[in-house]
């Protein structure tokens, strides 16, 4: 088993729970009662699922990789890492944007994010 890699799977499962339960309060209730035109609605919220779809799949993918030590994955790993890492790059720049110095609290999804990719990084480069 490589618990680095492991842990970032389980981690990725714990932000996809939160992304799945308590998105659909805070973020999107409220979008999908706004004013806003039923297309950008239906192509925002598709988004949203397709989201919750990429969490899912890579968090059950590092969590096998890292349950299996699966050597052959490492790329894959690693990619998922980079993403991860990415995703979490994107929240605080957008809520630097929008929030300043308060992103990391307005816009915390970064706090799940980052870590998952660091441990998956330190996992593949263990192999």
């Amino acid at each position: 088993m490589n618990i680095w890699i492991f842990s970032a799977g389980v981690l990725g499962l714990l932000t996809s729970l939160v992304h799945i339960f308590a998105g659909q309060i805070a973020p999107v209730r409220p979008f999908l009662q706004s004013e806003l035109d039923d297309i950008p609605k239906a192509t925002l919220l598709a988004c949203w699922h397709i989201v919750t779809v990429i969490l899912v799949t890579s968090s059950a993918l590092l969590i096998y990789a890292g349950w299996v030590n699966a050597n052959y994955l490492t790329t894959v790993v690693l990619g998922l890492s980079l993403t991860y890492v990415s995703f979490a790059a994107v929240f605080m720049c957008v809520g630097w944007y929008f929030f300043k110095h308060h992103t990391f609290i307005k816009l915390p999804q970064w706090v799940l994010l980052l870590p998952t990719g660091v441990l998956g990084f330190i996992g593949s480069v263990q192999y």
